[in-house]
């Protein structure tokens, strides 16, 4: 629009000129004339440049748009994270980002692994690399991120010691999370699991002693803390806790989360050196990042922080 103003302005001029030439002037009037035309027009380039001076510097700051990010997320605390300590700084960098979530653990993976959502945001790298194992899917992630620990709730009992003899636990019944409740479980020396088989892969027949005679039920991990007036005790994901309104400082016991278990946020294999990819990994080893984490506001202080948290992206 300015351009065009402007335009017209130089057009004007001209045609004035034209006008007072055909007039009849003298020779004298018709060189004050041009002279007059000729200052009126440079003054009007002036106001021409100027204006696409000003239409330039609105371009500049104004984001570069670079397309849309689609995050798959779980109910719970990682998709909060992202919102609020991730997604700010993509929208200053002028991609247009789309949190989806999704209600099972397996669709988040099914969909990235198709190229249906960009990224997602939901679990740890254990359980990634068994779900391409089962799956035949070829993900992996861009980077860990702060995690919250699995946490063993009641609405019975207060402490761990409290627990009866053959109280029901509920665990969770898929492979890695179910050998990772049983290693929370171990963590508290309420069991014994044997130590000649793979940790990440024990199962309850695995568990060497038991002197209360615990009963086991594996359930869907995401329901867990719906039964819990229907059990003695649960181990239950940070996550699902959280997002079911649970508070981790005040479970019977909350893990020390072991490597392999920090949280990631997972890509398709051919997506690792990516544009997006690079710039998430800078963004969660910023201190923009560090700071949102941080905020005594948000729940993710007290998360356990991946190893390189404070280190600068790979990207650098």
């Amino acid at each position: 629009m300015k351009k065009r103003i402007a335009s017209k302005l130089i057009a004007g001029v001209l045609t004035g000129a034209t006008i007072l030439l055909m007039a009849g002037c003298g020779k004298n009037d018709t060189k004050t004339a041009e002279s007059s035309v000729v200052a009126q027009s440079e003054e009007t380039t002036t106001q021409s440049e100027a204006v696409n001076e000003s239409e330039a510097a609105d371009e500049s700051e104004a984001p570069v748009e670079k397309g849309k990010i689609t995050v798959g997320v779980c109910a719970g605390p990682y998709g909060d994270m992202f919102e609020d300590c991730i997604k700010p700084s993509l929208n200053e960098l002028g991609y247009e980002v789309e949190i989806i979530e999704i209600s099972d653990i397996v669709t988040p993976n099914t969909a990235v692994d198709e190229g249906e959502i960009t990224i997602n945001v939901f679990q740890h790298s254990i359980y990634l690399n068994n779900f391409n194992k089962e799956h035949g899917t070829h993900l992996t992630y861009v980077t860990e991120i702060p995690t919250a620990g699995m946490g063993t709730f009641s609405d019975k009992y207060e402490k761990l010691e409290d627990l009866p003899d053959g109280a029901k636990i509920a665990i969770p019944n898929d492979v890695t999370n179910t050998a990772r409740a049983l290693r929370v479980l171990a963590q508290t020396g309420l069991i014994e699991l044997d130590q000649n088989v793979e940790q990440a892969t024990v199962t309850v027949d695995n568990v060497t002693s038991n002197p209360k005679g615990f009963e086991f039920e594996e359930l869907n991990p995401e329901v867990l803390p719906n039964i819990l007036d229907s059990v003695d005790a649960a181990v239950i994901n940070g996550y699902f806790a959280i997002a079911a309104g649970l508070d981790l400082s005040t479970d019977l016991y909350n893990e020390k989360v072991t490597d392999g278990y920090i949280n990631v946020i997972a890509v398709r294999e051919e997506d690792a050196d990516s544009e997006i990819t690079k710039t998430i990994d800078k963004i969660v080893h910023s201190d923009a990042f560090r700071t949102a984490i941080e905020d005594e506001s948000k729940q993710y202080k007290s998360f356990t922080k991946p190893e390189g948290y404070y280190e600068p992206s790979k990207f650098e």
